[in-house]
């Protein structure tokens, strides 16, 4: 990223910081009086809006071939974020926890991004035919199945009802 980005950034870290400073006591009293869950839908408002224009602004400026250094760290990363995720239910199920819920829904996400990624930077040829043939039979059946068991899990009753763990 050339400096324009940097300096974008940090300017909008700036700008935000001295806003909030500026408006902090009213902003903290209006939020308080909200609920939780109109804080929540503001946030996320705020958020979502963010987020079409930071990626409306990166697609212009971005571009579209790059070296990435650590490239093999980024990777091992998200492999081990979906191993963990992975290893985390088993013992949250085997434990009847309610936490399952969390690291179910976190290790199909991280398989979708996993999916994404390889498909998005693979090479073209063999790179990329064994790239989309992993995201479909493997990557994104998994996640579908670890998302299909975070919306069971949502409900409760769901932990209760699961057969005691083998001693």
């Amino acid at each position: 990223m050339g400096p324009h980005f940097v300096v974008l950034r940090i300017g909008l870290v700036l700008i935000a910081v001295l806003v909030a400073l500026a408006v902090r006591s009213k902003i903290l009293k209006h939020v308080w009086g909200m609920g939780w869950r109109r804080a929540a839908i503001a946030c996320g408002v705020g958020a979502v809006l963010f987020y079409v224009v930071w990626i409306v602004y990166l697609g212009g400026v971005m571009p579209s071939k790059t070296v990435a250094r650590n490239w093999n760290v980024a990777w091992l990363g998200l492999d081990a974020l979906e191993g963990l995720s992975a290893l985390l239910t088993l013992l949250f199920l085997l434990r009847r926890s309610h936490y399952a819920v969390l690291t179910t829904a976190a290790f199909s996400t991280s398989l979708c991004i996993d999916a994404f990624f390889d498909v998005t930077t693979a090479a073209p040829g063999a790179a990329l035919t064994t790239a989309v043939l992993e995201a479909v039979f493997v990557e994104l059946p998994f996640a579908v199945l670890a998302g299909a068991l975070a919306l069971k899990l949502l409900n409760a009753s769901d932990l209760l009802r699961l057969p005691p763990a083998a001693d």
